[in-house]
């Protein structure tokens, strides 16, 4: 092809016909151009395919990472209310005025449970110390995943502090009244967490949970009460969050299928 055009401009130089030699070389000039321009396009077709395949892969990837956290949302979610049953259980057996030890044992070993979020958000995480989140050209899904960090972390405080409160006031309480050692026996050896744990008993030594006297303790029971209540605010707070969740997959599905 080379060859063809030189022998053409030879051929215009040696008849002496400038003017065509001169619009020759003009339209030879906007081919070369014209070329240019065209594997141009074609680099960037090719550049925004393999950055369309990038950004699908990420958020390929969030949706995976919010739908393994809705999971463990609802498995915190069930421990709650296995709190909450235990809770309203014991202010039942009050107001009936009997003690069925039996009953009382297992609902109190349900007000022990702590569920905590373990926080592990890799996928978006990833997003904001790799930069990536600017491959996401939907300003939608960009904003809610920008707001979704500052979402668990009022839900992860909430959580924390009801751990706290648990564990220097709650528990504190309750133990003056309950054999722990038997309480946790019962309480881990249930299939509630999907297997059956066999606890060690640590000691031998069998005294009377004393469910008559912990009835009367106003202290106690203001903490069971307010155990209740940072499980139902929990609990909330996950409800929305997972709404939340719920509405970026979508946006995320409907941008993967665009």
């Amino acid at each position: 092809m080379i060859h063809f055009f030189r022998r053409i401009r030879q051929k215009l130089l040696t008849e002496n016909k400038i003017s065509r030699y001169l619009l020759y070389a003009i339209g030879e000039i906007l081919l070369v151009v014209i070329g240019i321009l065209i594997a141009l396009q074609v680099n960037n077709w090719n550049e925004e395919r393999k950055q369309r395949a990038e950004e699908i892969e990420v958020l390929k990837s969030v949706r995976k990472g919010l739908s393994d956290t809705v999971a463990e949302f609802q498995f915190l979610n069930g421990i709650r209310n296995k709190v909450l049953y235990g809770t309203r259980g014991i202010f039942e057996e009050i107001d009936k005025g009997e003690v069925n030890k039996e009953l009382l044992d297992s609902l109190m070993g349900l007000t022990f449970y702590r569920p905590t979020f373990n926080n592990k958000q890799g996928a978006i995480d990833l997003l904001f110390t790799s930069g990536k989140i600017n491959l996401i050209h939907n300003d939608s899904i960009r904003e809610m995943l920008l707001f979704w960090p500052g979402l668990i972390d009022d839900m992860v405080e909430e959580e924390g502090y009801a751990t706290e409160m648990f564990m220097e006031h709650y528990y504190p309480a309750a133990a003056k009244y309950v054999n722990v050692d038997e309480l946790i026996e019962k309480v881990l050896s249930t299939s509630f967490f999907g297997t059956e744990i066999e606890e060690e008993r640590f000691s031998s030594l069998t005294f009377p949970n004393r469910y008559e006297d912990m009835f009367q303790d106003r202290e106690f029971l203001n903490h069971l009460r307010m155990r209740a209540t940072h499980m139902r605010i929990t609990n909330g707070e996950i409800e929305e969050l997972t709404l939340q969740a719920h509405h970026i997959i979508e946006t995320i599905d409907n941008e993967i299928k665009r």
